[in-house]
């Protein structure tokens, strides 16, 4: 049988989760739909500074692909990923907030590289692990919270190492303990290369709902 040789394999880089924590017990969880993943992130502050997080995404569909007979097939495809991290963050004025995240993450990708030996048929799937390391400054009040981002994502993906800078923006809009999130951002690879068997997506975009407990205003 004729492999299907046609590049699936992306990285879909998540929306960026800058909690801009203002004291030590204060929870976050978002529900966000993003560009290729439906996501959870959770952040918690276990002292005045020190915050962690756990992240969670997953996408999966169906599609079309042809084999080169005349019926195209059905297949299946799914994308996985759970992420740990842990910061710092600090008030630098009244609202201003600055934090700095890092951590990693585990995951699978749908298992259709470029000129692979076997037939894909959408069950094949491979790892890939992700390092980042994410500082962030922003504004924190009862209505709005704001923060610019800048992560760098190590991402690997049949076995080869990828670099990306991700800028964004996050702003979360409510009052108090409920808020709408919005994330908007792009990723930039640091060193191209034809040899690459795998692509990525390089646009960062969710919308979403985070409910909060425990900050001090």
């Amino acid at each position: 049988m004729t492999a299907f040789t046609s590049c699936k394999v992306a990285y879909f880089p998540t929306t960026h989760n800058s909690p801009i924590h203002s004291n030590k017990g204060e929870f976050q969880a978002s529900g966000i739909i993003g560009s290729g993943n439906l996501e959870l992130k959770t952040a918690y502050a276990i002292t005045d500074n020190i915050g962690i997080m756990v992240n969670g995404s997953y996408f999966g569909e169906k599609k079309e692909i042809s084999s080169g007979e005349d019926i195209p097939e059905e297949i299946s495809e799914h994308r996985t990923l759970i992420e740990i991290g842990g910061g710092y963050f600090t008030k630098i004025g009244g609202s201003v907030i600055l934090e700095v995240y890092g951590g990693g993450g585990i995951g699978t990708v749908p298992g259709d590289f470029r000129n692979v030996d076997y037939t894909y048929d959408g069950t094949q799937t491979a790892s890939m692990s992700k390092i980042f390391l994410q500082p962030a400054i922003g504004l924190g009040s009862e209505m709005v919270d704001f923060s610019g981002v800048v992560r760098i994502s190590a991402i690997s993906i049949n076995n080869e190492t990828r670099f990306f800078a991700e800028p964004g923006l996050v702003m979360k809009v409510g009052y108090k303990n409920v808020r709408f999130v919005g994330n908007l951002g792009f990723s930039a690879s640091l060193y191209n290369s034809k040899s690459f068997t795998w692509d990525h997506n390089p646009f960062i975009i969710g919308l979403g709902l985070q409910f909060s407990i425990g900050r001090k205003y």
